[in-house]
């Protein structure tokens, strides 16, 4: 059976042309890649989606934690305002019955308490000692003084005694919330008094408005595991369903989790205070996940069914094109490895065969004139080198005749022109070296050289300042760009109301980056020139003589040379000053 199923198979492929059979094949290899690029593309967009979509509900739950702990120690501060009056801490701890006078103290303290916040219903002290309950419930006007005891005060007096925090937070019945605070005697901590809050919505709303409402479900649990908020109070879920949930999550090969819930999946984000011990859990419909990416999905099919057509219409034009001519290109093109670049191919019997051959012409003759060109360019690269070579002579030619004279002049006792002159070669030995980046302290010593012989020109009309941070020192910076800043200073900041220049330099490291200020006390920029300086800045090009060209470049150094964001940035204010700031990333130099 197999071998007649082979025969026919051999029969069938001997009545088929070449590029029928070839076409067959690589259309179907073609289908096989497209549906395969086609799932991953769809696989790895819902990952990519559902992980997004983890990361910014997580961080929205750990702001939202952080902002809760914070609203839990103010109300904890609230709550112990008692023992910082001392008259009103005598009467906490008193065990003797208390005077009507006491008592009316003890009210009017709280009615001021009780209005330096705007967000409590209620506000309850009881006294463990005289069993007595001062406070305002339930909408009344006034603090009252009562015998009964707030309800479940006894059951969150055990929860106060052993939470880390001295609270206990309970559920209302509404989006409201129960706060309890216990207060105590530090020596042996035993509990004297016990505060309630009945807190408004404010933190409900806080929650529900960061949150998106395509369906996500909110949950906010005590440490306990009681659920005291969520922003689906219809749905039927409790404290313990939601854990026994929970606790069968179900773990995903992509680092999700998610929850079933009256047989819906949902996607699960928590996060758990270190503090409080309260969650805050959010759980989103994989339903309305899908239906996003089902979008897509419709447009990621439409296009690979796109691409799947247009590649078969080239691999049959493709086929068609090559299959007829094979074997006369391979003739020529083993001529043509052999360096035989001036033969010519000459086939003929239809147009592709045509075309194909004076397509394979031209590309022998552009490939011999690449390889003459290539020639050529061989040979001008090497006059480059030596022109550069010859270059580079002249410059330490200069600088060895500069050292030359310096030793003269120290010879003849003139120490002023050995300093000018060792500055200066210090100055051209600088600029001759091939480094692009350098350590801010070597830049900083090639300003001191420019403005020593800047002050031999000007004397009295220029001053120098610097206040360098060391941990900048060994922070590596663009060569000569602090130069640049300072002789802009000097040539732009000159005015015939200013004796005397002020240049400072400043720099300070700030977490990652290195901040460099050059400051002068100059006729400062006009606001047209300064906006056309800005504006050139973005162009990238030069402003011009009175634009500062240096500037200009500076900028464009800097945005070529990091990776990272750097900036430079101009305050001025004219006839006063002119500020230049340099942020540049902190890389320090390797040892």
């Amino acid at each position: 059976m197999m071998k007649k199923i082979k025969t026919h198979i051999k029969n069938l492929l001997n009545r088929t042309a070449l590029w029928m059979q070839l076409t067959a094949f690589m259309v179907l290899i073609a289908t096989m890649v497209a549906g395969y690029l086609i799932y991953k593309d769809y696989t790895s967009t819902r990952s990519l989606t559902i992980n997004n979509q983890l990361d910014t509900t997580r961080k929205i739950l750990n702001l939202e934690l952080e902002n809760l702990d914070t609203y839990l120690m103010e109300l904890a501060n609230f709550c112990i305002q008692p023992y910082y009056d001392s008259r009103f801490t005598r009467i906490v701890e008193q065990n003797a019955p208390l005077t009507s006078e006491q008592i009316a103290y003890a009210k009017q303290q709280m009615f001021y308490y009780y209005y330096t916040r705007n967000d409590i219903h209620d506000y309850e002290l009881y006294l463990l000692h005289q069993d007595l309950s001062i406070g305002r419930t339930n909408g009344q006007q006034h603090i009252i003084a009562s015998e009964t005891a707030p309800e479940g005060v006894w059951e969150a007096l055990a929860e106060c005694e052993v939470s880390p925090m001295n609270h206990s937070i309970c559920p209302s019945g509404s989006t409201n919330l129960i706060y309890y605070h216990s207060l105590f005697q530090i020596k042996g901590r035993v509990s004297q008094a016990i505060v309630r809050l009945e807190l408004d919505d404010t933190f409900a709303r806080q929650l529900i408005e960061n949150h998106s409402t395509h369906g996500e479900i909110i949950f906010f649990l005590n440490d306990k595991g009681e659920i005291i908020f969520t922003n689906h109070p219809e749905l039927p879920y409790s404290g313990g369903e939601l854990l026994r949930a929970l606790s069968l999550r179900e773990g995903h090969r992509d680092g999700y989790e998610t929850i079933d819930l009256s047989g819906q999946p949902f996607l699960l984000v928590e996060s758990e205070s270190s503090t409080s011990g309260i969650r805050l859990l959010s759980l989103t419909p994989l339903s309305y996940i899908d239906s996003q990416i089902g979008q897509l999905q419709k447009s990621i099919l439409v296009s690979g069914v796109w691409v799947w057509l247009l590649t078969v219409v080239l691999i049959y034009m493709l086929l068609r094109l090559l299959t007829i001519p094979l074997r006369m290109l391979s003739a020529q093109m083993q001529k043509t490895g052999e360096g035989d670049f001036h033969a010519r191919v000459d086939a003929e019997g239809s147009i592709e065969i045509r075309s194909l051959s004076e397509n394979f012409n031209s590309m022998v003759s552009h490939i011999d004139q690449l390889i003459k060109r290539t020639y050529v360019a061989e040979l001008s690269e090497k006059d480059a080198k030596l022109e550069a070579l010859e270059a580079q002579l002249n410059p330490h030619f200069l600088y060895n005749t500069l050292q030359a004279i310096s030793t003269e002049a120290l010879v003849n006792d003139q120490p002023q022109i050995h300093h000018m002159i060792t500055s200066l070669a210090s100055n051209l030995r600088y600029t001759i070296k091939s480094d692009t980046l350098v350590p801010l302290r070597r830049e900083m010593s090639y300003v001191s050289d420019y403005i020593f012989l800047q002050k031999i020109r000007m004397d009295d009309a220029l001053e120098f300042q610097s206040d360098i941070d060391p941990a900048t020192e060994d922070c590596l910076i663009p060569k000569i760009s602090i130069q640049t800043l300072v002789e802009n200073s000097i040539i732009h900041g000159k005015s015939d109301n200013i004796d005397t220049i002020i240049v400072t330099v400043s720099s300070q490291y700030n977490d990652s980056n290195v901040t460099i200020t050059v400051r002068d006390n100059g006729c400062g920029i006009g606001q047209e020139q300064l906006e056309k300086l800005y504006a050139d800045f973005d162009l990238q090009k030069n402003t011009g003589k009175n634009g500062g060209i240096g500037l200009a470049n500076l900028n464009s150094r800097i945005g070529l040379l990091y990776d990272k964001p750097a900036s430079m940035e101009i305050h001025t204010r004219e006839t006063e000053y002119t500020e230049i700031i340099l942020t540049l990333p902190a890389i320090k130099e390797s040892n």
